[in-house]
């Protein structure tokens, strides 16, 4: 089965992002799943950027996500419109996560059997 991820909670959600990323852990370990990505959307965006690390507890939810993302070969992608209308610059991204857009998450949404969203 695959599973797409989308995150749409705000960083300031940590008890969110910890279910989220404890139930991917969770998926991981089944050998009947395979996690096709995690995109990130609306205000969870700002997980991606190099200046969340600023924020001591920010930086640990965002080295969550880069542990999962290498450990498990799970891609990490953002959307560029919401990451823009964060005020934030494409260069600010941060090592790990991929600027993407609607094509890539429609792309997504299609192959994919299921779809989970925090």
């Amino acid at each position: 089965m695959k599973v797409l991820v989308i995150i749409k909670s705000p960083p300031a959600s940590q008890v969110v992002h910890e279910i989220a990323t404890n139930t991917i852990g969770q998926l991981c370990s089944n050998s009947d799943v395979e996690i096709s990505g995690i995109f990130f959307t609306d205000s969870s965006v700002s997980l991606s950027s190099k200046g969340i690390c600023q924020i001591s507890s920010m930086c640990n939810l965002q080295e969550n996500y880069l542990k999962i993302s290498k450990n498990m070969s799970i891609p990490l992608f953002v959307c560029g419109r919401a990451f823009m209308e964060q005020g934030l610059a494409k260069e600010n991204i941060c090592d790990g996560f991929v600027l993407s857009g609607n094509m890539e998450l429609s792309m997504l949404i299609c192959s994919t059997d299921k779809i989970l969203e925090f």
